[in-house]
């Protein structure tokens, strides 16, 4: 039976089997490689114009970049839905539940106003973002090659 097998010689086989490599395995690079191409489907699929994000950096820590990312994947997703519950009501039910469509209505035009304007904000606010880190790491690769 295969499955009583020696301890020690199933480490042995699967060193055989797996290739050892020399370079250690970048996963900041890994990434930010994957977040690039997701963010570019993104843009294709969407289009208009996204904030230019720098996905990776030496000044900040790699968890700054990664909500930058975040940040980017999410700034433009503010979306109300209608959720009107019918009226248990017998006899006015069908017209109590016609005046509650209407002012749900109402309600989502003027918050997706409100939301437009936040999804313009968060933009400017990414964009901002983005610029000071790429500035600094700019100043950062600056002062460490003087």
């Amino acid at each position: 039976m295969q499955g009583n097998a020696n301890p020690a010689q199933n480490d042995n086989n699967l060193q055989r089997m797996t290739p050892m490599t020399t370079n250690p395995v970048n996963v900041e690079e890994i990434m930010h490689q994957i977040r690039t191409e997701i963010l570019a489907q993104k843009q294709a699929q969407v289009g208009g114009q996204h904030p230019a994000v720098r996905l990776h950096g030496r000044r900040f820590a790699p968890e700054f970049y990664e909500y930058l990312y975040q940040a980017t994947l999410s700034y433009d997703q503010l979306q109300v839905q209608m959720q009107v519950q019918k009226s248990a009501v017998p006899l006015f039910g069908p017209l109590l539940d016609k005046v509650k469509m209407a002012l749900h209505q109402l309600v989502i035009f003027y918050v997706q106003q409100v939301a437009a304007q936040q999804m313009v904000f968060n933009k400017q606010i990414l964009g901002a973002l983005s610029s000071l880190s790429a500035e600094l790491d700019d100043e950062l690769e600056q002062n460490t090659a003087a």
